[in-house]
């Protein structure tokens, strides 16, 4: 059996689920789900065919005909404690929903593992990058809480950016690993895809710590001027029917400073009226920010 072991660390506060909704619970299950939404947007950028990033991505991950390839396991005692899941309500009047979240600063052990005889593929850990890169864990991982940092002392693995050229450099480093399909030129998928005609990714300026990050975000962009009128276009739960928001805001860390870094995805079922709207909000996050352009755009 192949192994590789990473070092996970909690960077801002991680709200999870668990048998005690006073002890978050950091499972296995949690990190599957992210290894399968990342690999599917970083296959979205060579294949355009559905069925065929369904093939690659089940014979890594498995799927209900057939089980995965690899296994996924966690070590690690979670410290919890109460924080705000809404920062930037602090000082008006509206509810800041304090709840329990893994604290800032604590570390796991994430280990990867796959059968006898068979390497961890390429492909899983341009994933597992991405996602260390981009994205975040738990409830509000899109709103810049759960964040995570992962080290490794695999060769293949990215050094830790001094800099957010550095940390530009290591988002590309992966993606340029993936040869752009021209098939999905023009053609909206129907689902996240880190195509650059159907995504866009900017690094913003340095914040002190994550909550002034946050609260930025959504007090100078998000909810402020003509987005303020157009939040279906970041997501919506109405009666039965909901959109995970198309943009996930996270922050990562370089040295001592906090960076936010913004993805927007364009896929159905985005009306073209708020593919318009993310549009003009990436505009404004780039000019905001002085940001760095890091990929895509439309």
């Amino acid at each position: 059996m192949a192994s590789l072991d990473f070092k996970l660390s909690v960077i801002s506060s991680m709200f999870l689920n668990g048998a005690d909704t006073r002890q978050p619970e950091l499972r296995a299950a949690s990190v599957r789900g992210q290894l399968r939404y990342w690999l599917r947007a970083f296959l979205g950028i060579q294949v355009a065919s559905p069925k065929e990033i369904w093939q690659r991505e089940s014979a890594i991950l498995g799927s209900t005909e057939f089980g995965s390839r690899i296994s996924v396991r966690l070590f690690g005692s979670p410290e919890v404690d109460r924080y705000p899941m809404l920062p930037h309500r602090e000082g008006t009047r509206e509810h800041v929903s304090p709840g329990w979240a893994i604290k800032p600063g604590k570390t796991f052990t994430l280990q990867i593992a796959t059968r006898l005889g068979i390497d961890v593929p390429d492909d899983l850990l341009s994933a597992l990058q991405l996602w260390s890169l981009l994205g975040g864990l738990g409830k509000r991982s899109r709103r810049m809480m759960g964040a995570i940092e992962i080290r490794s002392d695999h060769p293949g693995w990215y050094r830790p950016p001094q800099t957010p050229q550095e940390l530009k450099e290591a988002i590309l480093s992966v993606l340029s690993r993936a040869s752009i399909s021209s098939h999905a030129v023009g053609d909206i998928p129907g689902f996240p895809s880190l195509h650059p005609d159907h995504s866009w990714i900017v690094i913003g300026h340095a914040c002190h710590d994550p909550k002034e990050a946050n609260q930025e975000f959504f007090r100078q962009l998000l909810r402020t001027g003509r987005f303020r009128l157009q939040q279906d276009a970041f997501g919506y739960t109405k009666g039965g029917r909901r959109r995970a928001s198309p943009v996930i805001a996270q922050i990562r860390r370089v040295k001592d400073e906090y960076y936010p870094v913004i993805t927007a995805f364009r896929s159905k079922p985005l009306e073209q009226k708020h593919a318009d709207v993310l549009r003009e909000f990436m505009k404004e996050v780039t000019r905001y920010y002085g940001g760095i352009h890091v990929w895509g755009g439309w």
